[in-house]
């Protein structure tokens, strides 16, 4: 045999071995590369998150009125399902559980004495600590007499600044009226009510000041944009129609004073009430007491026009002790 046959039987071999070998290791699979590291997740704190507390809603008073016999009947708004209790000073007066909607209705069991009382509210709701109502009710229950003209209700702010609202005033009730004249915080506000829904505009001097509607329960208040000067004028107020028509009117004397007239209050002299004071500061100032500012309002009535006006803004004799 010849080199050239033995050197192409050797490269057939070759050829053949390379064959055999590719077939075997084409069946083997190349090995998967490594799966990709799996994703690194925050792993949640094992210390308690601070819980975001509910917002409370304060409790208040919407309705307090006594009639002559001294039956009473109050209502307001607090959180909903929270326990109020009604403070007659520091007394517990009655305790009532809110609905669903935060309303609540107390009418006591027994009826109420003649004389004055500051009432208040103290809210409970279950792990919170408990909350007072921002305003008080000054309340006078009169003497049951035929001569009595019934009880007064006097809704304040408890820090004293703010204006008042009449939740009920003595005499005989008609639709419409000014109910207060006030300087709560320096800011003249005036309120009175009426029917349910009317329009009342107020003037000062023939002067338009405002306009606002009656709500629900027949209340209004206005709060002028621009001061009234010291000084001396005739209030107007206005009930209208659904034509704009003036359907009931009330006038009254009204006068504006400066702050330091009354410094130095003594029983027996006059005041003009003014900024930042109510017959409740009145009282206090002359009296040392605030619930004796009715004292001041019963001397008073002869002077006032019309008996709506029972509040700051007039001219007052301060009666003696």
């Amino acid at each position: 045999m010849n080199k050239s046959v033995m050197i192409g039987i050797l490269g057939a071999v070759v050829i053949a071995v390379a064959v055999v070998l590719s077939g075997i290791l084409g069946d083997v699979e190349s090995p998967a590369p490594p799966p990709p590291a799996p994703e690194q997740t925050a792993t949640p704190s094992s210390e308690p998150q601070p819980q975001k507390l509910e917002e409370l809603v304060p409790p208040s008073f919407d309705v307090v009125r006594v009639n002559p016999e001294g039956n009473a009947v109050m209502a307001g708004r607090a959180h909903p399902k929270s326990r109020v209790e009604i403070l007659d000073g520091e007394t517990v007066f009655g305790t009532i559980q809110a609905d669903d909607r935060g309303e609540w209705v107390h009418v006591p069991e027994t009826l109420l004495e003649p004389g004055e009382r500051r009432l208040g509210l103290r809210m409970h709701v279950e792990g919170r600590d408990p909350m007072l109502s921002e305003h008080v009710v000054i309340l006078v229950v009169p003497e049951r007499s035929g001569s009595s003209d019934g009880a007064l209700a006097l809704k304040v702010r408890r820090d004293g600044t703010g204006p008042s609202e009449v939740l009920q005033k003595p005499g005989p009730e008609d639709i419409f009226g000014v109910d207060a004249v006030d300087y709560g915080g320096g800011d003249l506000s005036i309120s009175g009510h009426a029917e349910a829904g009317r329009a009342v505009q107020l003037y000062i001097d023939n002067h338009f000041i405002g306009r606002a509607f009656a709500d629900e329960a027949g209340r209004w208040r206005i709060t002028p944009n621009t001061d009234v000067a010291p000084g001396t004028y005739t209030l107007r107020a206005d009930m209208l129609n659904e034509k704009a028509q003036v359907i009931a009117r009330r006038e009254l004397p009204f006068q504006r004073a400066e702050l330091e007239e009354t410094n130095g209050l003594e029983p027996g002299s006059f005041v003009v009430v003014q900024p930042g004071h109510s017959l409740w500061r009145l009282a206090e100032r002359t009296y040392g007491q605030g619930l004796r500012y009715h004292m001041i309002f019963e001397a008073n009535q002869d002077l006032i026009r019309d008996p709506d006006l029972i509040y700051p803004g007039q001219v007052f004799r301060l009666p003696g002790n």
